[in-house]
This record gives C-alpha cells, structure tokens and sequence, in this order.
C-alpha cells in the first residue's frame, strides 16, 4: 500500500502523471487511493489460513485469541500476521476472568484530551470480562490502562458512542425483592479522559409513562445506541427518547465515587422525558437513518418496510416482501448503507440489491440502483419447460432453489469507498461443507467493477448454519467463518505485483538505455499451423504476416538511411585520420 505525505496532497494529479502517465487533472484524492489500491500492478495475495476455536476480534493484521480450551491456563494473545504467513506474539494478558465481549477503538484527533500522555491516540481494546468487570488496554502494547469492578450486578453488551464520546454497558433485566417492577442498568464511562460518569436505572414503572403504558404495552427491554433510549414493549412498540438528557439529569444529581471502594452510587430514573418517537416494530427489527429521517421497521416475518419519519407515510416502493414467502426473517433483511444513509441495502441469501431514496413528483420512492449477482435473460436462464423427443410438453413436479446452495455476505469499507462481496456455496462433493468461491470488489458509490479474486478454499460448516464476515482494514482483508466455537480465518494483503516483462523493462530502463524488443519478440513468436477449416483465418495470417515483414523492411531502410548521415556528418578531419591510419 502506498501512502502519500499532506505536503503533496494538491499535486496527486502531476505525480500520478509523471509516475504511471495516467492524465487525471480532475481526480480526487479518494480516486488516486483507489486507483493505487485496485490499480493493474497491485492484487491481493493471500497470507495466512489458520483454524481456532477462541478466537475473539482481528483488526487489521492483529489477532486476538483467547487460550480457553487448555486446562489451567487463563490468558490472552496478540498475535500479530506477518507477510510470510506466519504468526508472531506481541504479548500475552493474564487477565482473569474470560472476556465476555470486545470493542476496539481508535481516536487519532489531538482534540481530545488524553488521560496518558502519548498512549491515549493508540488502538484501544476495551473487554468487557465475566464478574462485572471492565479492562482497557493498547491493543499494539498491551500495556493496561484501566480494570474496573462494576459492582455485583451482571452486565451483557457494551457500546461506544464516537460522537458524544462515551461508553454505556447494559446490565440485562433485573429484579430486587423489594422492589416489584424489573428494571436495566446502565454504566456510563467517559472515554477522553477516561473516567466513570453515572450508574443508573431504567425501570418498568417509569418507562413508559402512564399516559403511554395502555397504548404500547409496559417495558420489555431496554437499550441505549447513539444518544438515544430505546424502550421495547410487550406489544411490540418501540420507543425513542433523549439518553443524553437523561445522562446529563444523574450527573448533576450524583454524589461523588470513592475510587478506593470502587462504589459507584446509582440513579434512578424517577421520570420519562419527552417521547420522540414511536413505532410499531416486528422482533424488535428498526433502523433510523436518511435525511430528511426515515426508518425501517418489520411489519411482519416476511415483510419490511421503509418510512417517512416526520409524517409517518409509507415511501414509493417502500415496502419489501420476502419472493420465497418463508416464516423467518433472516437471513434477509434491510439496512441503512455506512456511506450513505440516503440509500438502503437488501441483503439475501442469493443476491445483493442496493435501494436508492429519490425524490419524484415531490414524494420520495426507493429505486433500485445496483443488483448482484446481475440478472440474467429468462432465455438463458429458463423457466424448467422442456419437451420430449415425440414434442411433447413436460414440466418438472419440483423447482430448485438455487439460495438454498448458495450464500453472499458484503462489506463497505468507507474510507477506500469500497464494497466487498464474498461469493460461497453449499460444497457437493464434502457433506458439511462450504466453499469460499471469490471476492468481488466494487466502487460503493459508481458501482464500477474494481476487482476479483477467486479464492477456492474449503471450510468446514454446513452454508445455513456457517456464519461468513470479510472486513477490510488498510491493505489487510480478512474473511472469518465462524461455526460455533471454531472461527476459520483467511487474510490477504495488498502488494504489489510486477510482472516478468515489466521487470526486463524496468532493469533496461534503470541503466539509462531505451532499447526496442522487437527482435526479440520475434525470435520468441510461435508459429502455429493454418488449417482449411479455418474460415479465412489463414488469409488474415497471411496478411499480417506480409504486413510485418514489409515494416521490417521498412525498418531496416530507416536505419541505413540513418547510417549514411551519421557518416556525412562526420568533419574531414576526422576522415583524413581515418583514412592514414587505413592498412588494407
């Protein structure tokens, strides 16, 4: 991968000209990166393949595993992927007890302020670890910033808030004997500097409120995502409020923490602010996202739709039905894209489709912009009609399903602008298997063909039960199959690739002599035989053939004209002296 310093950041455009003679003027910055990622002389090559049954979180080249099926061992792993395909300790962590779940972060702007001078900037591992207890360390070091006790309550999730700057860790529905409603708690931490901001709860007498608990139903779960309360009810509501505003209330009315006890005084929630929104939502399934705001929530098992946030109508071509009519909702279903919420992706088993929101006569109608794989002609593909040798009509009692062969799973790297698609399907010669077909790579915005790579590697898993990611993180890809416990891992790293002719071409090129080929190329072309069966092609042989001698001639008679002038040119000086020192 190759980097460009901000110094010449506004001349991309003349380097890119001089070094690869590629005239873009007009290119921008995110163009030239992509055109040197996916360009002709760079292609993925693959590293590494290995089987584990702990492995926790890859970034990048860096692999965290967890030793958990050796007896008396408690520790952790970084291992890093070198470009020989092996694996090298960083360091090991002794943390106890077994990480529950990880989230890793990195915050390079120097506006924050930093807890630890020159070490804060760094990739972070955040592990939130059985017993209630929260670590936090550099995931290239290992070096320990933080290992919290959360009190005796159990916690589940964690999630971190890049915009307010926060992390919240969700305890799951709990129940005191004094008490006869349930309720959830929830951890709140600051991340720059990093310090313990409140401890509250979130109860069902409160949530919703009076006047609304008749009408949604009382209090099922509970989450907090992006600044926003997520309230669940019984009768399939979900509703929205303000989580900063309430943040902001507990900490102005929290008593100070005694950070030698490790104490931390909880809140409770006494009353519900204002109601933003409500919707009625299947399996608790929405999204929020688009501008002007839309939603997508699931009407039912089969049936997804798309909508107006402000006025609550339904979008042309809003509402997606599943075409198989299966009772399930996965593995189907819709998404905001990352780049672009204004754009919506439907994810399949056997296709891909990228939903555009567009504006048409004043109202906004979703269209479809990109499809994958493409569509084929019903002539190609046909409908399963055939006819017998006496011309009779047969149709076929069963229709199969290609989706149930077959599996697709996608990534979108922002930065690159990229869409990945991995391609797989059910192995027919191995029962239990899947095989990893290839990478597809695409402009997630132009939807212009990039790359593809075939990757014709065997896992183990049955395709209905095998759960496949592909991640891209600078010039390192990582694909993860995951079966139970057990996670196959493939990388690929970006090089650069050279061929033998550019190689002979760039050593010519090196000692400061332009030299032509053609003899060479000559000398080295094979002749094949010309048949009668060929169709005029030997006639078009004959010509080129004729063509490229002439050109030869041609060729020839330039450089004896050259000759000739070379030794007119030549002073008569210099001839008298070539003519004394002559001896026949």
């Amino acid at each position: 991968m190759r980097y460009f310093p901000k110094k010449r950041r506004s001349s991309l455009s003349e380097l890119m000209l001089r070094e690869y003679g590629v005239p873009c003027p007009a290119w921008t910055s995110m163009q030239v990166f992509r055109y040197l990622a996916f360009g002709p002389r760079r292609k993925w090559v693959k590293i590494f393949q290995t089987r584990q049954n702990s492995l926790l979180e890859l970034s990048g080249d860096l692999l965290w595993l967890t030793i958990a099926d050796r007896p008396n061992v408690s520790h952790n792993v970084m291992k890093r992927i070198l470009g020989t395909g092996q694996l090298m300790t960083l360091y090991t962590s002794s943390l106890f007890p077994r990480l529950k779940e990880t989230e890793i972060y990195e915050i390079p702007d120097p506006v924050y302020r930093s807890s630890i001078a020159q070490e804060e900037y760094q990739p972070v591992l955040i592990g939130l670890r059985k017993g209630s207890v929260l670590t936090r360390h550099n995931l290239d070091t290992g070096r320990v910033y933080d290992m919290v006790n959360l009190g005796p309550s159990p916690t589940n999730t964690l999630a971190i808030n890049y915009v307010a700057d926060v992390l919240v860790i969700k305890s799951p529905r709990l129940f005191l004997a004094s008490q006869s409603e349930h309720f959830f708690r929830f951890h709140v931490f600051q991340l720059h500097p990093f310090k313990h901001l409140v401890t509250f709860d979130i109860e069902s007498g409160v949530f919703p409120s009076k006047e609304h608990r008749q009408e949604f139903g009382k209090l099922r779960n509970a989450e907090i995502h992006d600044g926003l309360l997520l309230v669940m009810t019984e009768k399939n509501f979900n509703l929205i409020y303000d989580a900063e505003k309430i943040i902001q209330d507990c900490v102005a009315t929290q008593r100070e923490v005694n950070k030698v006890l490790e104490v931390r005084p909880v809140s409770k929630v006494s009353q519900a602010p204002r109601l933003l929104f409500s919707t009625y939502a299947h399996l608790d399934i929405l999204g929020l996202g688009g501008c002007p705001w839309t939603y997508i929530r699931a009407l039912s098992d089969s049936v997804v739709e798309v909508r107006d946030m402000g006025s609550g109508e339904l979008l042309g071509n809003g509402r997606v039905t599943w075409s198989d009519g299966g009772d399930q909702i996965a593995p189907d279903f819709l998404m905001f894209h990352p780049d672009d919420s204004s754009r919506v992706i439907h994810v399949r088993t056997q296709e891909i489709r990228i939903l555009g929101i567009h504006l048409r006569n004043g109202n906004r109608v979703l269209e479809e912009e990109f499809i994958y794989p493409e569509k084929r002609k019903s002539s190609e593909r046909g409908d399963g009609t055939r006819y017998s040798r006496s011309g009779r009509l047969t149709k076929p009692k069963f229709k199969l399903d290609d989706s149930l062969n077959r599996a697709l799973s996608f990534n979108v790297e922002t930065d690159m602008r990229v869409l990945v698609i991995l391609e797989a399907r059910r192995d027919g010669d191995k029962f239990n298997s899947t095989m990893l077909e290839k990478l597809v790579f695409y402009d997630s915005f132009s939807y212009e063909l990039l790359h593809q790579m075939d990757i014709n590697v065997l896992v183990e898993g049955d395709i209905e039960t095998n759960r496949l990611s592909v991640s891209i993180d600078r010039d390192v890809l990582n694909i993860v199959s995951h079966k139970g416990s057990q996670h196959t891992v493939l990388s690929f790293r970006l090089k650069e690739y050279f061929s033998k002719d550019e190689d002979n071409e760039e050593n010519v090129e090196g000692k400061g002599v332009l030299k032509k080929n053609s003899n060479h190329n000559f000398k080295t072309r094979k002749t094949l035989p010309v048949s009668d069966s060929d169709d005029g092609r030997g006639e078009r042989r004959t010509i080129q053939r004729g063509q490229t001698k002439r050109k030869q001639r041609i060729r020839s008679g330039n450089n004896r004209m050259r000759s000739k002038r070379r030794s007119l040119r030549k002073s008569p000086l210099s001839e008298s002296e070539d003519s004394s020192d002559w001896t026949p």
